[in-house]
């Protein structure tokens, strides 16, 4: 297999006949045009005047989050708050020149520990998955050398624990009483999302041991219970879902992608072949898990192909098999 034969004209057409947000990242992430490109610009230009994310703006608070203010803390619900909102922006191509997103993500900031971690409350907590999530998305937005996304790069890479995970856990840190137990998948996975955007990160020592703990859940699976109530390859695991809220395949396989390192035993481990079984006669791919409140976007139904979805799946074998 190889990119050529997975990519296609009619498939690129399909792409470039979609919303603003899929044409923007079809043109700069499979075709590697450069953001001045004319088509980019154009693109681009045109995400934010589109209907749907003009409805999400308008619930922007003037304080800067979607919500109220807890919901940064919180998990659930995983719509219309700051903290699942600003990931989707940012894969959207959203960056802090847009003076909603700067404000957003100063609102971020000002609930910061000084750790430099981002966390749950009440009482409020640090979160290795918590601040990972917050990390890859202020990193995507342009803030990856702000020095307070910085602190928080080095808290997290510092959590790292003894088999290369990461567990919100203290008692399970180097050192601690659990040292030993299995970490946190949900949690690594993320982890190596935010240093996947870090090019400083994208080769070290803590990179290269969280892909090897990564690869090594999907080895066991069945056999090794990790921490976390989101942490199993299981029943379920397999289905394509957008936003990435939870440990699936689609995200699972686009954080290993980013990593050189892993590439190889990506292509011998089955994983690619399960995503690549998905496809349709025309190489679509179509949600098969969804979240309810995302109706509105063709990732949020399962009818019929969803381009936002068949991107990422594109993205993934693009890294891989080029």
């Amino acid at each position: 297999m190889n990119w050529e034969t997975v990519m296609n004209k009619n498939l690129l057409r399909w792409l470039l006949d979609g919303e603003p947000w899929v044409v923007y990242r079809a043109l700069t992430w499979l075709q590697d045009k450069a953001e001045d490109d004319d088509s980019v610009v154009a693109s681009r230009m045109a995400i934010p005047k589109n209907p749907m994310i003009e409805r999400i703006f308008a619930d922007l608070n003037e304080d800067g989050y979607w919500g109220k203010p807890k919901d940064i803390h919180t998990w659930w619900p995983k719509k219309d708050t700051t903290f699942w909102l600003l990931p989707v922006l940012a894969d959207f191509g959203f960056r802090v020149d847009d003076r909603r997103i700067a404000g957003a993500c100063e609102y971020v900031f000002s609930t910061q520990l000084e750790s430099g971690a981002f966390g749950w409350s009440p009482p409020t907590e640090p979160g290795d998955c918590h601040t990972a999530i917050l990390v890859e998305a202020m990193a995507k937005l342009g803030l990856l050398n702000d020095s307070r996304l910085q602190k928080a790069y080095r808290w997290l890479v510092n959590r790292q624990r003894l088999d290369g995970g990461f567990w919100c856990k203290g008692t399970g840190l180097i050192g601690g009483p659990r040292e030993e137990e299995p970490s946190c998948a949900f949690a690594t996975m993320f982890a190596l999302g935010a240093m996947g955007q870090n090019p400083k990160l994208r080769d070290c020592v803590s990179a290269k041991k969280g892909v090897s703990f990564l690869l090594d859940c999907w080895k066991n699976r069945g056999k090794v219970k990790y921490a976390g109530h989101d942490s199993e390859i299981g029943h379920g695991w397999e289905k394509l879902k957008y936003p990435f809220t939870e440990y699936r395949i689609l995200k699972f396989l686009e954080v290993l992608s980013q990593f050189e390192h892993s590439r190889q035993e990506l292509l011998g481990s089955g994983m690619m072949e399960l995503l690549l079984d998905k496809r349709d006669n025309g190489g679509r791919f179509t949600p098969e898990s969804i979240h309810r409140v995302w109706t509105d976007f063709d990732f949020g139904q399962k009818q019929r192909p969803s381009r936002w979805i068949t991107l990422w799946a594109l993205l993934i074998m693009k890294r891989t098999f080029k």
